[in-house]
Formats: C-alpha cells, structure tokens, sequence
C-alpha cells in the first residue's frame, strides 16, 4: 500500500478512509506517506457493527469481542491523529474526523472530490456496494485511485454464487475463508481490479477505470 501510494501521489493530495477503527494500521500508512498540504477525512462510526448471522456463528466469539471495543477504538483513533499532527506540525496534513455511517455521510459530499479513497469499513454485502459506488462518485475522474482491504480472492463464478448466499456475513470461514460481501460488491461494481494479499485497487484516469500499470499522478503547473 505504501509503494503504491508512493508511485501515484507525489505531491499534495485529498484523501479518504472509510473504515478507521483503531486507527493505527492502514491510517498511518497514508499519514506517513502523505505529502505536505496534502488532507486526509477519515469516516467511521465507532459502533459495533457484527449482523445476527455473524453473531449465530458460535464457533466466531471475535464478533463480540470487537463490537465490545468500538470507544476503545474511537479513542485510539483519535489520540494517534492527536500525536501525529503534534509531531509532524510542519507538513501541516489537515485532519478530519468523522463519527458517522459512510452511508449518510458520503453522499453530502461532492463528485471528484478526493485523489484517493480506501474503503475498510462494514464488510456485509449492502454496506460495501455502497461504500464502493460512493467512491466511483467521489474519486477524481482526471487522476485517483479506490482501493480498498479484504478481498481475499479474486471473484470467479463459484465464489460470486456462494457469496449470494452469504451476503449478510462478514467473513465465511472453513473451505471458503472470504468475506463474501467484499467480494460479491467489487465483482459487480468493475470488471476487474489489481490485488496483492487481499489489497485491491483500481485506477481512475481520464474518467475510465482501469487495472492498467500505474503512472504517477500529474504534476500541477
């Protein structure tokens, strides 16, 4: 994630992560990354977010433990932003929090907005086809990328027929070990897209998506 982002922003840039939760892993990748000036919105509820299927499931007790953290959570997020913008003042990287769904807060805001979006939040069928559309609306048509975590295998029919079966899960354990909503939602929105270890990304430029090898963003003049 850090090649990449490396390889595509050079200088200043909007950026967006859906999904933030402890705020320590991916959040820091992009604020260490970041290039000065540049603006990160980080949106996450902070509110447990396991659906009853999930929660049937009684060989997964994880479900309950982490809906058990989600203040936990929010407080970390925010203390990491606290010491990251104490440290690092002079690259003057404008934060902004948010504790709210994806789906109410996205949508006010406006089309081609941000150079880059990542999108870890609710993993289940509904929530990640809307997160994913929002993005399509959201990103810069001239220049951006959407990536996004867990996509743990690249669609093909099979998986595409079990995951609608399984769209209110989070993740299907035994044989299949994906999160069938991740999946379902990325195979419908684009035809294809790059992923390395369940990281996937695809590249908007010139208003076209595209899995083709990434240029860097151009410079402005």
């Amino acid at each position: 994630m850090a090649k990449l982002f490396q390889a595509a922003f050079p200088s200043a840039i909007s950026a967006l992560e859906i999904g933030v939760w402890y705020g320590v892993g991916s959040t820091n990748i992009w604020l260490e990354n970041l290039q000065p000036n540049s603006s990160l919105f980080l949106v996450d509820p902070w509110k447990p977010y396991a659906s009853a299927d999930d929660l049937s499931d009684p060989e997964w007790q994880g479900y309950k433990q982490m809906d058990g953290l989600s203040t936990d959570a929010y407080l970390s997020a925010f203390l990491n932003v606290k010491k990251f913008q104490a440290e690092q003042s002079h690259k003057q990287i404008k934060i902004h929090m948010t504790r709210g769904e994806s789906s109410s807060f996205l949508p006010m805001l406006r089309d081609d907005c941000f150079d880059f979006i990542y999108i870890d939040g609710d993993h289940k069928y509904e929530h990640a086809k809307k997160d994913i559309q929002q993005a399509k609306r959201l990103v810069n048509k001239k220049f951006g990328i959407i990536c996004g975590d867990d996509l743990d295998r690249q669609p093909n029919p099979e998986l595409i027929e079990i995951a609608k079966n399984h769209r209110n899960r989070d993740y299907l354990r035994g044989e299949q070990q994906f999160h069938p909503g991740v999946l379902l939602a990325v195979s419908e929105e684009f035809p294809a897209v790059n992923m390395v270890n369940g990281i996937w990304w695809i590249v908007c430029s010139g208003g076209r998506f595209t899995t083709e090898i990434l240029k860097p963003a151009p410079q402005p003049h």
